[in-house]
């Protein structure tokens, strides 16, 4: 099979193109000699079928007679740039006669991007004031945001054009990497109480400027100049704004700019998406609504950190101490503001994850998808309303669709590692984590799928190595300890994985650790009674991990218990 020359393939983290010839990973090119491209690419576009070694050779060489070792020198050179000198991830060896490409490869359609598919990059700071790029930061954040409710314009979420800089590399590289054809940037002034905005629209495909603006207002009107802005910039679209949307673009209030600097330093803090940076991220909020307690956007903020604050993997609250936080902050959000659709996305999230109301969460998160067509974030929740319905094939197109939307943002390939792995598809689960973990490094839900999924293929040297990396890099959090005194009694180290436990024992003398983790190390050392009573706590704690009861392979061993169907109808689901 030859795939046409525009063709992208991708599998693990990995991706190739015919046409271009070249290896890459993200954004990196990996070097190999043309010989080695041709082969790899015989071996992709063959995925799952064995080959002759002469087969391979007549493709590669069709017109010279080489000898086997030039094969398998680049065999050699190919598993050594893929991170695979044993063939047991990407080519397998077939004893005597040859070989087989055996991860899944996967071929994402790419239209060419249209005039009305923008990206805003990260505008830069010109203030002379040290530490205020938090300004620049939000400010492009809240413009991505005003263009983002326009719903004839397709804008690229600000998770992934966040990764690029103007100058860091060409323009039209940038827009095709987004898959954008049009690219906005500029720069933002922040000082003596005003803002200056400039702003820049360039064609990807030949970078030509098609037009600029700058923009200057004093900071308590730079709602008023945001939304100027993001105006602007769709007339040059030639876009038709519905009567919604010019309203919503030409009645912006003012605010107190204490407020809204404040505002903006809690966004900063809010999407590092570290425990300590959550903490500072809420008070913040807290900070830009006490001086204004009628901006909405700030009560949105909060919300979104108080839910992470008591989501599982961050572990610094109770979920019942958080959550109900949350929830008050998001209903005063849209009491102020309805069409807010970060604080629907957040009020689904918690009827979701704390109410355990199915039904109600879909109609909130249903609603925010339609307020703010361009974002991903209704779509992962919707993604991860599937999985605890225990319906994990249903998950992957929601996944997928916050994949489209925003397409270099790990959250959307961690839910569809995670969908992978509750199906047993443990390769290409792998696979997913192995991308999450590309685009953010030490990623500590995509490392702790990773390791499952090797444990689950037998590789579990592999999955102790991963787990220890976790440990180490989240400086002993909670899950990653748990994970150690998992993966150690899955594979029968009952001296490691006492160590382990005692650890995460004498943790609760320091820190909030959720019962579930002790449920889920006594299943798996198939003490069921233990088990049981640590569920027990994890539903007086309201722990959001319970949603995914009826799919997590942790707690099969439990599942024909007369208490498992019990503690599901009591929970409602």
């Amino acid at each position: 099979m030859n795939p046409p020359e525009s063709q992208v393939l991708e599998f693990g983290p990995f991706r190739i193109c015919p046409r271009e010839r070249l290896l890459r990973r993200a954004h990196e090119v990996i070097a190999l000699p043309p010989k080695a491209i041709d082969t790899l690419l015989v071996l992709v576009s063959n995925a799952g079928r064995g080959l002759s070694k002469s087969e391979i050779m007549d493709s590669v060489w069709p017109d010279a007679i080489v000898e086997e070792g030039g094969l398998a020198r680049n065999i050699s050179l190919i598993r050594k740039a893929l991170g695979d000198p044993d063939g047991k991830t990407y080519i397998e060896t077939i004893p005597r006669r040859g070989y087989r490409f055996i991860a899944t490869v996967e071929s994402p359609l790419e239209p060419s991007p249209d005039e009305r598919s923008l990206a805003v990059l990260p505008l830069d700071s010109v203030s002379a004031v040290a530490g205020d790029e938090y300004f620049a930061e939000g400010m492009t954040e809240a413009l991505i945001t005003q263009l983002m409710r326009l719903e004839t314009l397709r804008v690229c979420p600000r998770t992934s054009s966040s990764l690029f800089r103007a100058g860091a590399m060409p323009l039209r590289e940038i827009a095709r990497e987004l898959k954008v054809g049009l690219v906005v940037e500029g720069s933002v002034l922040h000082a003596d109480g005003r803002v200056r905005i400039t702003v820049r629209l360039i064609r990807g495909a030949d970078e030509k400027p098609l037009w600029s603006g700058v923009y200057e207002r004093l900071l308590e009107d730079v709602l008023t100049l945001q939304a100027e802005v993001a105006r602007d910039i769709a007339r040059e679209f030639r876009v038709q704004l519905t009567g919604a949307e010019a309203a919503m673009l030409s009645n912006a209030r003012s605010v107190d700019p204490a407020a809204y600097t404040d505002y903006l330093r809690g966004r900063y803090f809010l999407n590092q998406r570290t425990k300590e940076s959550l903490g500072r991220a809420r008070e913040a909020f807290e900070q830009a609504i006490a001086r204004d307690a009628t901006y909405a956007p700030a009560y949105a903020g909060l919300a979104d950190a108080y839910a992470m604050l008591g989501s599982a993997g961050y572990d610094v609250m109770p979920p019942h101490e958080a959550m109900p936080r949350a929830r008050e902050a998001a209903t005063r959000a849209l009491a102020l503001d309805g069409s807010l659709a970060e604080a629907r996305a957040a009020l689904g999230l918690i009827k979701l994850v704390y109410d355990w109301d199915f039904p109600a969460a879909e109609r909130d998160l249903r609603a925010a998808a339609a307020q703010e067509p361009g974002s991903s974030t209704p779509w992962r929740w919707l993604g991860e309303l599937e999985l605890a319905k225990a319906r994990p094939e249903e998950a992957i197109p929601a996944f997928e669709k916050a994949v489209a939307l925003d397409p270099l943002s790990a959250p959307g390939h961690l839910g569809l590692g995670w969908s992978c792995y509750f199906l047993r598809r443990h390769q290409q689960a792998a696979n997913h984590f192995l991308r999450a973990l590309e685009l953010s490094p030490n990623l500590p839900m995509a490392l702790y799928g990773l390791g499952l999924s090797y444990l689950h293929q037998r590789q579990e040297l592999e999955g102790l190595r991963v787990f220890l990396r976790a440990d180490l890099s989240t400086q002993g959090d909670a899950a990653s300890v748990m994970l150690l005194t998992a993966a150690s009694a899955f594979t029968g180290a009952a001296e490691a994985a006492a160590t382990h436990r005692t650890r995460l024992e004498a943790m609760r003398s320091t820190r909030y650790v959720p019962a579930v983790y002790f449920a889920y190390v006594y299943a798996i050392s198939n003490d069921l009674d233990r088990a049981f009573q640590w569920l027990e706590r994890a539903f007086e704690e309201r722990s959001s991990d319970l949603i995914f009861l009826r799919v997590q392979p942790a707690l099969h061993s439990l599942r024909a218990d007369q208490r498992f169907a019990a503690l599901m109808r009591r929970m409602g689901i």
